[in-house]
């Protein structure tokens, strides 16, 4: 057992301890303990005196630890903040799933930080399309994928993309050409041909 699981073991059983804050020193420098701390200790309802005398407050000294992870961040947002967590945004945004999340139960707006992770996911970022960006589209955000690419053909220009965005939209296909949202675009009379030179990659107007 670890120092710090044992200094949160301690404060789990007897929040209100006498060594409280040097147990807290301990048990900082780790981002499980620290958010288990802030969330099922410093927070507990169940406690009179706890609530009384600690509850719903942040754990500051433990926030660098916290940061660290992708998981911990995100709880630590939705369960003891409730709200940003902007230290632990960086750590959020390597993960697609919890980017996802965080931008939509817990920002409530887009997380541009986390859109590089969510374009790479094909159900995330349909997703985070329809219930985050909801029409609110930039060229420069469309072109992270071939969902936000059709979506923008669709939706916003209503026809054949402008020639920069097809032929990001072919370069695409040319690395995934089973991917159902070229194919869509692709595939469709109404905004290109799958024959001669809508096929072709032209260098001089890529994204």
């Amino acid at each position: 057992m670890t120092p710090e699981i044992a200094a949160y073991g301690i404060l789990r059983n007897e929040p209100l301890h006498k060594d409280r804050e040097a147990l807290e020193q301990t048990l900082c420098s780790d981002a499980e303990c620290s958010y288990k701390y802030a969330r099922y200790v410093m927070n507990a309802e169940n406690s009179w005196d706890l609530a009384r005398n600690v509850i719903k407050r942040r754990f500051v000294l433990g926030e660098a630890a916290i940061s660290t992870s992708d998981e911990y961040s995100y709880q630590y947002a939705e369960w003891v903040i409730g709200g940003r967590f902007e230290l632990g945004e960086a750590a959020i945004s390597e993960n697609a799933w919890y980017s996802y999340w965080y931008a939509k139960e817990i920002i409530w707006e887009r997380f541009k930080l986390g859109e590089a992770a969510i374009s790479k996911e094909a159900e995330l970022s349909y997703d985070y399309a329809k219930d985050v960006i909801r029409g609110n589209w930039t060229p420069e955000l469309a072109v992270m994928c071939p969902c936000w690419l059709y979506t923008y053909a669709k939706d916003v220009v209503k026809g054949r993309l402008p020639a920069v965005m097809h032929n990001k939209m072919i370069s695409f296909g040319i690395i995934d050409s089973s991917d159902k949202y070229v194919k869509k675009y692709l595939g469709a009379k109404k905004y290109c041909t799958l024959k001669g030179k809508d096929i072709k990659h032209d260098s001089r107007t890529s994204v």
